[in-house]
């Protein structure tokens, strides 16, 4: 009897947004057929995906964040230089991050992930306020590679 397979894609949400895997490696679990990734890895290339997508970050990618570093709103907040509630506003959408706050806490993200310093640079150069300001919000779900995160 076969106790693995694959799936073309499959749409996650157990981070509070879609994300798009493909190539998901899926594994037998008492008869039932789960996805097999490192959700370990899943979060940390999930954070830089978010530090470097084009368009503005969604109230529940701000959340994942929030939840990622294990930080209160407050913490959070005094961060950034804002109030907590300004935080909740972006968490709920009824507000956007300012582009310069946004583009300090990609750059904080990546710090964080001790990213080489091209990569640092290139986001820098990419993803500045001025270019955030610009973008519209396209909610388009992050693409993942499974086979990249597999056990």
């Amino acid at each position: 009897m076969n106790k693995s397979k694959r799936r073309d894609t499959f749409i996650y949400e157990g981070l509070g947004f879609p994300i798009r895997l493909v190539n998901v490696p899926l594994r037998k679990v008492f008869g039932e057929w789960a996805i097999d990734i490192n959700f370990n890895t899943l979060q940390e290339v999930v954070l830089r995906m978010l530090a470097t997508k084009s368009t503005h970050l969604t109230g529940p990618e701000i959340r994942f964040i929030i939840d990622y570093f294990e930080m209160s709103y407050r913490d959070f907040a005094k961060l950034f230089g804002v109030s907590h509630v300004a935080v909740v506003k972006w968490e709920k959408e009824l507000s956007k991050m300012n582009p310069s706050t946004e583009a300090y806490l990609r750059l904080y993200i990546l710090n964080y992930l001790k990213v080489n310093d091209k990569e640092f640079r290139k986001l820098y150069l990419t993803i500045n306020p001025e270019n955030l300001a610009n973008f519209e919000n396209e909610n388009i779900p992050l693409e993942i590679d499974a086979d990249k995160i597999a056990c």
